[in-house]
């Protein structure tokens, strides 16, 4: 009732009734005037958000307590009845009615307002803190005594140790025995000690042996410290805790001075079993006596002050005129006492470091090894006075050198923060250890090591203790391949351009002196010099020293034009050094993020003249701009790296952006478009000035490929501005002949035809392309026979290259059979292009070697054989549109294709059969061999495609029966020799990857050991070198393998014939000896494997794959069990019957439909099942069906 009674007088509501009684009317007259109950009203708004930090039962009282206040509200709606109020009143009432309240208050006082209710009011506060969580251990039946009072009984480890002193007061060898046993028990020990082994301390090693040779016997593996128990996680928290605790309390009650035999006795047994050959003795041990050194370097810590107080205060009672001898005497007696007790204490710090410490900072166990430098780095920044001396800090430089990375990552943490402390005080250490550790930050072979190592060597620069190579070595981390790396080295980075700009900024004469020399800068004027310029030419000078440097380290020799025409490298490298380091810098520094100011910097010309200016401060400031501002000609090229990388970084989809790169792109809308425009604009200007190099012109054309065409369908008035841009653009494609500058530059003309209001415009330029180049192809056809190897001086035939590489790349943009089609009017060489290109595929015919001309003429015929390639696929998709659409073929067309094809395929023959084991030539023409039978078996696919209706499907093979000498496969007398080609590859990659390939069937050839005597020597090739060597050879063999798995399921090699199946056996021999690489290409001859990649079937799960026992792991890792499978899998393949063929890999029954298997193999769970699938079967299998499916797409 009490509660409605102060509900009631709160605030009257407006609309009382007669019936209420005078007594309830008259008590907010004179409680509660409308001031007062507003103010409370907010006092108790006041409470409901500082419930938010209170506990949920505190929570449930303040929505109570809100409640009773909810008709106060009303007060505020009668202004007129406050003066009615007494003020006086309402505070003498409030004084009265006040509960006594324990709760602050920081904005006001709402108690008075609850006077009336006392015990809600007493729920609301928190009456005590919250008791913290007790940690009960399940240490199961064995646990008892003190073991169990540690882990068991939920007792604070204080309280343990307290009660534990007071058993050892009592019956000190009891005590101690329960102390002994308890490590033992943590060890995972169940033989304890009796109290007659602590009365004989000489037999402790004997009794310790004893209790492993039992320990051993029992085959116990695991012990609580290495345990991965969730249960027993806390285990070795509690057991340090409650021995930090034990010498805290020893120190406190001065037994740790006064009774030495209870230390000697810890001390004798706990440095016994850290020396033991058991593992659980040797790292509980060590985890004990580490605990107790952190301990007493804290009671020594604690022994320090005091000594230090006392000293200053028998100083200072000595310096006073009135002496007082008693005083003094009192506290010199006290501090000879803690003088005393700080040699004991430092004695038994001693003694744990030399007996336990010194032996196991180089234990066999990484674990045990990261527990010391751990301890070690703590004692050293507890207690500096002892520690912080070489005779300890060189346990740390040894321990940079340790072979377990996580041993070195904790040395580098614990040397961070001693560095940031104390590294002018380690000056000795630091120059004794600076080269390892630089030698860390940049060779390390474990990024996360590295990672540490460049976060010390940042303090050590902070504070000025690192030589420029010192600098220039670390610096160079930002090329490094590994994305934490870069992230990590980026501060580093960042402060040696700030250095450089501070030390640019004082040779122009100071601040005072750039402002003048810039005036005032109009933001939106990128193109006027400003003094962000001085940032811009810092960043080039670092990265283009940088990148020398390390270019004179790593020295290779560009590709081949060769190696480049088979498709052994690419003309254009997807990332370079200045790629990379530009990426990790856009989010930093903000002269890479602004491509606009970089692209104003770039088409800057510095070596304009004074005359349109004033000739004294204007020559003087561009005198000054030329010299310290303007860019280099090495520079220039790096900074465009850096611009293409930035505009690609904030102009790329965000669907394309890189998963490293977290923050989203604030950029968008108009914003998006003005910068299209603008890039539009600026590219032209930037391939005027750097066009004329091809180096410099590969990076502004690539910049083109970051451009949104949509904006320009949008802004139909700017379409004139990428008009100008494809004129540019081709202009660059008819002036250069270097193949980075066609990639990039078809790439532009690409992109172009897929905006649908640029196609018409892109390809008007490209058949313009198309005349010059089969006019220039003419020429050469009607000054020589293209068909007769050897016919061309070394410029003519070098120039029939440049020719055919262009042809070759504008046939990849758009159908060019209605251009090579096309007949001539012109005399001499009135024959279709076409035909043209397929007499030069002859060229390939190696009669007699040429050194000089030998590689000229190979290219030449690899960029025709790649012309013909393009031709018969867009002509192929023609007939595949016909046959889809019902449109009759004449006879004519398909004779004319057929023999095409057939003197296409005969010239691609002699030019693989004439030449040697492993010939890159060679190689590319049986490539294309294979790729011409692919397509044509697509379209067989169409012509024998499966319906419904059988008679419909007659119908159609009887319309196109005409197609069938197209769908001809591989003469089978070319296995032996395709079976040989294959040989060279895999010979070729074995040898460079140091491999030995099993021995051949007994009903396959032998080996031709002589065929490959003549071994290149790889010893005086550089790392470098020998890796890209291995690559190559990798590259070819997996891209040969790939075409003939693709001839082979389309049914158009080694189906017919007297050696059927023959290539598919010989491709299985070394399946599992060559990298993964080759491993899941080879695997897509299994037809069902390749099924199910086909119709998109989800990959079974590695616990699935394990049981089956005849199917091989696909792992790199592959134990030999899984490889002995494999070697049957083979003997099987020998069988031509499919059927044969994978009985021995049956699969799993289905899962029932509806169930969480079925699910995950339709790939139909969430995200969250499906990583939670993966960490359970150890997260590789996302990455073997990236591989399948970056294979299927190839």
């Amino acid at each position: 009732m009490e509660t409605s009674d102060n509900t009631a007088t709160s605030s009257p509501a407006p609309n009382s009734t007669a019936r209420r009684s005078g007594r309830v009317t008259k008590a907010p007259e004179k409680f509660a005037p409308d001031a007062p109950a507003a103010k409370r009203k907010r006092a108790a708004d006041h409470d409901d958000e500082d419930g938010e930090n209170e506990s949920p039962e505190d929570g449930d009282d303040d929505d109570s307590v809100t409640a009773d206040d909810e008709p106060g509200d009303s007060a505020t709606e009668e202004p007129k009845r406050a003066p009615k109020r007494k003020k006086p009143a309402a505070s003498q009432a409030a004084r009265a009615r006040k509960p006594a309240t324990k709760k602050p208050k920081t904005n006001g006082d709402a108690s008075g307002a609850h006077d009336a209710a006392p015990v809600s009011h007493a729920a609301r506060l928190p009456s005590r803190p919250k008791p913290k969580k007790t940690v009960r251990l399940d240490i199961g039946r064995d646990g008892e005594g003190l073991y169990a009072d540690i882990f068991a009984s939920g007792d604070k480890s204080e309280d343990v140790a307290t009660s534990w002193f007071h058993k050892y007061q009592a019956d000190n060898v009891a005590a101690t025995t329960d102390l002994v046993n308890c490590i033992l028990s943590s060890a995972g020990c169940n033989h304890h000690i009796t109290d007659d082994d602590i009365r004989d301390p000489e037999n402790c090693q004997n009794r310790l042996a004893d209790l492993q040779n039992v320990y051993t016997e029992e085959g116990i593996t695991g012990y609580p410290l290495i345990s991965g128990d969730r249960g027993i996680k806390p285990f070795k928290g509690m057991l340090v805790s409650f021995f930090k605790h034990l010498v805290t309390i020893m120190h406190e009650t001065e037994v740790l001075y006064n009774d030495a035999a209870l230390m000697e006795n810890i001390a004798r047994w706990v440095a016994s079993m850290s020396s033991s050959t058991l593992r659980p003795f040797r790292h509980t041990a060590t985890t004990v006596a580490l605990a107790i050194e952190a301990a007493l370097v804290d009671v020594a810590k604690k022994l320090d002050d005091r000594i230090s107080k006392m000293t200053q205060q028998v100083e200072t009672e000595k310096g006073r005129k009135g002496k007082n001898k008693e005083k003094i005497t009192a506290i010199q007696k006290n501090l000879d006492a803690a003088n005393k007790s700080r040699d004991v204490c430092q004695e038994q710090i001693t003694d744990f470091f030399e007996t336990v410490f010194v032996h196991r900072y180089r234990d066999i166990e990484p674990r045990i090894r990261t527990e010391c430098v751990e301890a070690l780095g703590s004692w050293i920044w507890d207690l500096p006075t002892v520690f912080m001396e070489p005779e300890y800090l060189r346990y740390l430089g040894w321990m940079l050198s340790d072979v377990m990375p996580s041993t070195r990552q904790e040395v580098l943490r614990q040397l961070a923060r001693i560095f940031k402390r104390d590294a002018e005080k380690l000056g000795h250490f630091i120059d004794r250890f600076r080269p390892r550790l630089v030698e860390m930050a940049t060779k390390d072979s474990d990024p996360n090591v590295r990672v540490n190592a460049i976060a010390v060597v940042q303090i050590l620069k902070d504070t000025g203790m690192l030589d420029p190579e010192e600098l220039d070595s670390v610096g160079r981390s930002i090329f490094d391949p590994e994305f934490r790396v870069r992230k990590a080295v980026l501060g580093f980075f960042e402060s040696c351009v700030n250095d450089a700009i501070e030390t640019k900024v004082e040779e122009l004469g100071g601040d005072d002196a750039v402002d003048e020399l810039f005036g005032e800068e109009d933001e939106d004027d990128y193109f006027s010099p400003r003094r962000s310029w001085i940032g811009i030419k810092c960043l080039a000078e670092i990265l283009a020293s940088y990148d020398a440097q390390v270019e004179d380290e790593n020295h290779t020799e560009p590709p081949r034009g060769l190696d480049i025409a088979v498709e052994m490298f690419d003309a254009v490298a997807p990332e370079t050094r200045i790629t990379l380091a530009a990426e990790a810098l856009y989010e930093k520094i903000g002269e890479v993020k602004n491509w606009e100011l970089l692209s104003g910097y770039l088409l800057y010309d510095h070596t304009t003249s004074s005359k349109s200016k004033s000739k004294a401060k204007g020559g003087s400031n561009e005198a000054t701009l030329r010299q310290h501002v303007a860019p280099s000609d090495g520079e220039e090229p790096i900074l465009l790296q850096v611009l293409a990388t930035a505009v690609e970084l904030s102009l790329k989809p965000p669907s394309e952006v890189d998963r490293s790169r977290r923050k989203p792109r604030p950029d968008g809308g108009e914003n998006s478009e003005e910068a299209a425009v603008h890039l539009a604009t600026i590219i032209p200007r930037l391939l005027k000035k750097f066009g004329a190099e091809a180096a410099t012109a590969v990076l502004v054309l690539r910049l083109e490929h970051w451009l949104n065409l949509d904006t320009f369908q949008q802004l139909r008035q700017d379409t004139s501005t990428y008009i100008r841009l494809l004129d540019e653009i081709c202009t660059q494609f008819g002036r250069h002949v270097d193949r980075g500058v066609l990639t990039e530059a078809t790439a532009a003309l690409l992109h172009a035809r897929k905006c649908d209001e640029l196609a018409e415009v892109a390809d008007n330029k490209i058949s313009e392309l198309w005349e010059v180049s089969i006019n220039n192809l003419r020429h050469f056809d009607k000054a020589a026979e293209l068909g007769a190897r050897g016919n061309l001086d070394e410029q003519a035939i070098a120039e029939l290259g440049h020719v055919l590489v262009k042809m070759s790349k504008l046939a990849t943009i758009a159908d060019c059979v209605e251009v090579l089609e096309a007949e001539s009017q012109l005399e001499g060489s009135d024959s279709p292009a076409i035909d043209i290109l397929v007499r030069t595929v002859v060229r390939g015919k190696l009669d007699l070697v040429d050194e000089a001309l030998d590689d000229l003429e190979d290219e030449a015929v690899s960029y025709a054989i790649k012309c013909c390639q393009f031709y018969f696929m867009w002509k192929i998709l023609s007939l595949v549109g016909a046959v889809q659409s019902g449109t009759d073929i004449s006879a004519r067309e398909i004779e004319r294709i057929n023999s095409l094809r057939k003197k296409y395929e005969t010239n691609l023959v002699w030019t693989l059969s004439s030449r040697g084991t492993n010939d890159d030539l060679r190689l590319f023409a049986t490539g294309a061999l294979c790729d011409l039978h692919v397509a044509c078996a697509k379209l067989k696919s169409y012509v024998d495609m499966d319906t419904n209706d059988a008679a419909a499907k007659r119908q159609r093979q009887q319309q196109y029966a005409l197609l069938d000498p197209l769908f001809e496969p591989v003469n089978p007398g070319l296995i032996n020799e395709l079976i040989e080609i294959y040989d060279s590859a895999e010979r070729a990659y074995a040898r460079c990857i140091k491999k030995t390939l099993n021995e051949p069937a007994e009903d396959e050839d032998p080996l031709d050991d002589e065929a490959f005597s003549d071994d290149e020597n790889d010893e005086d090739l550089s790392p470098i070198e020998r890796k890209s060597k291995e690559l190559k050879a990798e590259r070819a063999l997996c891209d040969l393998a790939a075409r003939f798995v693709l001839a082979i399921q389309a049914k158009m090699i080694d189906r017919v014939g007297p050696q059927a199946g023959k290539l598919k056996k010989r491709m299985l021999r070394n399946q599992h000896k060559l990298g993964i690489n080759l491993q899941k290409t080879v695997e897509c001859l299994d037809e069902r494997k390749l099924r199910e990649l086909r119709d998109g079937a989800a990959p079974r799960s590695k616990k699935a794959a394990a049981k089956d026992k005849g199917k091989a792991k696909a792992s790199s890792n592959a134990n030999n069990k899984g490889k002995k499978v494999l070697s049957e899998e083979i003997v099987v393949d020998g069988d031509d019957s499919d059927a044969e063929l994978f009985a021995v890999d049956e699969p799993e029954p289905e899962p029932e439909e509806g169930t969480v298997e079925d699910l995950r193999r339709r790939e139909l769970l969430d995200e969250e099942d499906d990583e939670d699938h993966d960490d359970e079967d150890g997260g590789g299998g996302d990455k073997m069906d990236e591989d399948e499916e970056s294979l299927l797409g190839d």
